[in-house]
């Protein structure tokens, strides 16, 4: 069982995706902000973080950043309503970026691949 780090400022986005990730088996750990991430991630086994790009604190990319200090082979994974937050990068990202309002199962597509699984059939049923 995958355990995923998803962290966002927003607590019904976290919420759904929380159930939406739970139903296919994964082990889904929350985190409101970049601090308490990584404390996280110092804390206990994680597989792959998903992490919203623009937060209060530190954003997305500065975790990644120093997430890839605590754990080098992490899996990373954006989010980003915000085409503006693509451009303060600054600096290398680690994975790909997801916009949102962004499809269900291309948010289990990309999770399967950065975790090298199989992924599901993208096609609607």
């Amino acid at each position: 069982m995958k355990t995923i780090l998803l962290v966002d400022d927003d607590p019904d986005l976290r919420d759904v995706l929380v159930a939406l990730l739970a139903e296919p088996g994964y082990v889904v750990v929350t985190a409101m902000d970049g601090y308490e991430a990584l404390r996280i991630l110092v804390e206990r086994p994680i597989d792959i973080l998903i992490t919203d790009v623009k937060m209060p604190g530190i954003t997305g990319f500065e975790l990644a950043r120093q997430a890839r200090l605590i754990r080098p082979n992490l899996p990373i994974m954006y989010m980003s309503g915000s085409v503006g937050a693509i451009s303060e990068t600054r600096g290398p990202t680690y994975g790909r970026i997801l916009r949102k309002p962004f499809r269900a199962i291309d948010l289990l597509v990309e999770i399967t691949r950065a975790l090298g699984l199989t992924p599901p059939d993208p096609t609607p049923c």
